[in-house]
């Protein structure tokens, strides 16, 4: 039990900490995931050579972002109910 102890409490304190930052900065998903797809971001598409780095414009990019914060979600739901379950 020691060991298990041993285990899991890195990676909870790990988890916590990780969590207090993603949702120090979440408001940057949603103004990224609003920008996607807007009118601004269509617009600054149609300009030729941007002088700055520009990921965000590429249709992947925040896609993936997307993709994978809708992945987590459903991780974050199982877990959260397996959590509770256990409480």
């Amino acid at each position: 039990m020691e060991n298990k102890y041993d285990t899991f409490m890195p990676v909870l304190t790990n988890l916590i900490d990780s969590v207090e930052k993603f949702n120090s900065i979440y408001n940057n998903y949603i103004e990224l995931r609003n920008f996607y797809g807007s009118e601004k971001w269509f617009e600054y598409m149609e300009i030729e050579k941007i002088p700055v780095k520009c990921g965000v414009l590429t249709e992947d990019q925040l896609f993936d972002m997307i993709s994978d914060h809708n992945e987590l979600l459903g991780v974050l739901l199982d877990l959260t109910s397996k959590m509770y379950k256990n409480f």
